[in-house]
């Protein structure tokens, strides 16, 4: 054999060492991988954190909050984070006022509440339950929701109720809640308060506070006769929030909530004055 033609053959050693810096840096690539995907996980559950707390700003700037009672929570790979019932809403952040769902909680009520809706419905990313004054009203009238304005055409067909069973601290309710909510998008809890849910923080928080608007139209409106839209434009109306089944320009949380994040950073920075109820 022409040493000058034919191919170099390594040594045992070197072939040795080369097989093992392949097989080195493919164990280096997969321990990459799985730290950027614990990285990528991380980070979405920083977001989420920080979403939650301008939510709780929101909240209290809005008033919809209740001393340190009511609750927001968002859906994690381990369960959800949730409202922990020690903190006045303006005292959250992103690392105090949250806890990961669980029934040692401060507030049982919220894990009872969210738990029972988080298992039932894997579409659902959060969840928002108030106590507000309009919507409370609302939820004591036997006629329930009346869909008279046009931000309460986004609820026309989307909204279930809930007999009230005293405060929720038994996890039996869970699956009666459950039930109750089925495939809507909002819960109104009658002689207590109402929830809604979504695939995000921001739609299920804008959401709520669409709720609260159409309840304190239909409030106001008294006992005066009124102008109900028909269902057929009604009907209309709720697909405008929809297109395809996708969100539309008009679905909740889209257009509003950059916005509301703002805001939320000027409430902190002392530069908003308080929207209260």
């Amino acid at each position: 054999r022409d040493p000058r033609t034919s191919p170099r053959v390594p040594p045992k050693k070197e072939m040795a060492s080369r097989v093992a810096v392949l097989a080195g840096a493919a164990v280096g690539g997969l321990v990459w991988v799985v730290l950027r995907r614990r990285k990528r996980v991380a980070g979405s559950e920083a977001e989420l954190r920080a979403e939650m707390a301008d939510a709780h700003v929101l909240s209290h700037h809005y008033g919809f909050d209740e001393l340190v009672w009511n609750h927001i929570s968002g859906r994690v790979d381990d369960g959800f984070l949730v409202t922990s019932g020690t903190h006045h809403f303006d005292e959250v952040r992103a690392d105090e006022g949250l806890v990961k769902s669980s029934s040692e909680n401060a507030n049982i009520t919220a894990d009872v509440i969210h738990s029972a809706i988080y298992k039932a419905r894997p579409d659902v990313g959060a969840i928002v339950h108030h106590h507000t004054t309009a919507v409370a009203a609302v939820g004591v009238m036997k006629s329930g929701l009346k869909y008279l304005v046009q931000d309460a055409a986004a609820f026309y067909g989307n909204v279930a109720y809930h007999d009230w069973e005293g405060v929720s601290d038994d996890y039996d309710e869970c699956r009666r809640i459950a039930a109750a909510l089925g495939d809507k998008h909002t819960l109104i809890m009658r002689n207590h308060g109402a929830l809604t849910v979504g695939r995000t923080v921001a739609e299920a928080w804008v959401r709520y506070f669409y709720l609260e608007r159409i309840c304190k139209v239909q409030v106001a409106c008294g006992q005066h006769e009124l102008v109900e839209p028909p269902a057929a434009v009604l009907e209309h109306a709720a697909k405008q929030y929809v297109s395809n089944g996708h969100p539309s320009v008009f679905a909740h949380g889209r257009a509003e909530w950059p916005a509301l994040r703002r805001l939320a950073d000027r409430v902190r920075r002392g530069r908003a004055l308080a929207v209260r109820c």
